[in-house]
């Protein structure tokens, strides 16, 4: 007999949102985490309202700023596109106090948590699947890989690894009280900052988190052009708290994403809004999709099948459209600018619906999309 019905390898958003989901059906699960907890993650920390939505406990205790409005600032249009909506588009937090409170309430609902515990081979048995860790083998039933962007548990277990990882920045910035007064009101995303990419400004309690992230994998400046961005913000960074590289998974997988008993979810799956790179909300519905599909508690094929099919209804048709609303954005700027002249506070509003889930990217007006597929076809690769 398994020690497990289902091993979870990471405790980041995916990972514990599916032990809440399985703890909560009575199954036998175990979160393995590399590192000891609460610790340090890499991210914006903008938990958008789908999100939040989709966390399955009350996030307020970690909310440190709860936006209603939000701007994207075109740099090479001159001009800013503001939405603003009765409720809250975007919570901020920090990411180490965000997956404390989701693992600590998958743990309260009978989730082992095994913290610090690294997942150093992985062996498909008859029936179950065996984690050498550093605490010694655990024996699970399956497997979600939920371990992030570079985490060992897909690869072990044989994928290959299609996903386009963009390069991303941030820096934790202490600012006086009119720096922070001056970003307070809303989080900011600047198109054009970065070629390829986007800046972007996050207000948290006490401290700003700016990044910026490139679509081009090589990119290789973001020192720079960071430094750059901050100058053009007027904030000064010289009393950086904290900077962070990370990759960021904006294309995902090709799929299958179970392979015998082991499934991926999150950023292991590559499940990131390809426009915003926001991962988060995605892989809480991934993780809780996956640990659906296990706890049935059907045969391998049945969860297989379970698996992709709610994928293929929630998430995949989604992450199509919007490749192709990031595609414009961050890879062809003339057009980008002679759509956003036009459209520009519609496709915002989109986005922001996107961030509510009020609907996907499949939703963009189909007039709009049939502009922007004849115009980037024409523009070539």
């Amino acid at each position: 007999m398994s020690d497990y019905d289902v091993a979870i390898v990471g405790a980041g958003p995916a990972g514990a949102a599916a032990a809440l989901v399985l703890g909560r059906a009575g199954a036998r699960v175990a979160v393995l985490e590399r590192e000891s907890l609460p610790r340090y993650k890499t991210c914006g920390g903008g938990l958008v309202r789908r999100g939040a939505a989709w966390a399955g406990v009350d996030v307020t205790p970690v909310v440190e700023r709860a936006c209603r409005r939000v701007t994207l600032y075109l740099h090479d249009l001159g001009c800013g596109f503001t939405v603003e909506r009765a409720e809250p588009l975007i919570a901020m937090t920090m990411r180490e106090r965000l997956d404390f409170l989701l693992v600590t309430a998958a743990a309260a609902g009978g989730a082992a948590l095994l913290a610090p515990c690294e997942v150093q081979s992985l062996t498909a048995n008859a029936g179950a699947v065996r984690l050498g860790t550093t605490r010694g083998s655990v024996q699970a039933d399956f497997v979600i890989a939920a371990d992030g962007a570079l985490g060992p548990t897909a690869r072990l277990a044989g994928w290959p690894d299609e996903r386009y990882l963009a390069p991303a920045l941030e820096y934790e910035i202490p600012v006086n009280d009119r720096t922070l007064a001056r970003f307070a009101a809303e989080p900011r995303f600047d198109a054009g900052a970065v070629p390829f990419g986007y800046g972007w400004v996050f207000p948290k309690a006490s401290h700003l988190s700016v990044g910026v992230m490139s679509m081009h994998r090589g990119a290789r400046e973001l020192h720079e052009l960071l430094a750059r961005y901050l100058t053009f913000l007027g904030i000064d960074g010289g009393r950086t708290r904290r900077r962070h590289g990370s990759v960021i998974p904006v294309r995902s997988r090709s799929g299958p994403f179970i392979r015998g008993r082991v499934l991926v979810a999150g950023d292991a799956a590559g499940f990131v809004d390809p426009v915003t790179a926001e991962g988060i909300s995605l892989a809480l519905r991934s993780g809780q999709l996956a640990a659906q599909a296990l706890a049935r508690g059907s045969g391998e094929a049945d969860a297989a099948a379970a698996y992709e099919a709610a994928l293929s209804r929630e998430i995949l048709p989604d992450l199509r459209a919007g490749r192709l609303v990031a595609h414009l954005m961050h890879q062809h700027p003339a057009l980008r600018r002679s759509l956003f002249a036009r459209f520009g506070q519609s496709l915002v509003d989109g986005v922001a619906d996107v961030f509510a889930g009020a609907h996907g990217y499949g939703t963009i007006p189909r007039r709009t999309v049939a502009r922007w597929t004849r115009r980037v076809r024409r523009a070539g690769p």
